[in-house]
């Protein structure tokens, strides 16, 4: 199978199988090996073997203990905690635990207030899920304009029929799309949560 072929498959798989649709997760409370269950399940895309895991009772017993997730109830665990656990796995990618922890604070916090009103976390979540829903539906055509342009660019020299250079350029061009947002990300981080509030 050419790259090109392959790269479309992986893209539409991920489409569908990417994120965790905001209507998959249970109503009812589950117990920790549930959660662990139905997490490895609905993100088994990342796996990278069959016998992988991308969660684990230890990670989430971690999360607890490290103020990113609610105590559970009863040994019980909520669709809310499902919901952040999900996003924990999201942000992993890109952030340390102790800034998740950060990122993670102000939700704790509500959570646990006996007198704020609280967050809609499932709402929330579908409001993330849908603007992710547009940024991957425009996956394909940015991927598709990368090996266009690669390939128009390697045209210029005498090395265009190389297909291990239309791989390298695109690897390094998605490599540095992901950089740029982590960039991004890690400046929003710094400016409104790490830095320190200056007194006016």
């Amino acid at each position: 199978m050419r790259y090109e072929e392959f790269i479309k498959n992986t893209v539409e798989e991920y489409v569908a199988k990417g994120r965790i649709d905001a209507d998959a997760f249970p109503d009812m409370e589950i117990y920790m090996d549930q959660a662990e269950t139905f997490l490895n399940k609905e993100l088994g895309i990342y796996k990278k073997s069959e016998k992988d895991k991308v969660i684990t009772k230890t990670m989430i017993g971690n999360y607890v203990k490290h103020n990113m997730l609610p105590r559970p109830v009863n040994k019980k665990y909520s669709k809310d905690h499902l919901i952040l656990l999900t996003l924990i796995f999201y942000l992993k990618g890109t952030f340390q635990m102790e800034e998740i922890e950060k990122i993670f604070k102000p939700l704790i916090d509500n959570y646990n207030s006996e007198f704020d009103d609280k967050i809609d976390l499932p709402a929330l979540y579908e409001g993330i899920i849908g603007v992710q829903q547009a940024e991957c539906e425009a996956l394909a055509q940015s991927v598709g304009g990368m090996i266009k342009e690669s390939k128009r660019r390697l045209r210029e020299t005498e090395l265009s029929d190389d297909d291990m250079l239309e791989l390298f350029m695109l690897i390094v061009n998605l490599s540095l799309k992901a950089d740029a947002q982590k960039f991004l990300a890690h400046k929003l981080l710094r400016e409104y949560i790490l830095k320190p509030k200056q007194k006016k």
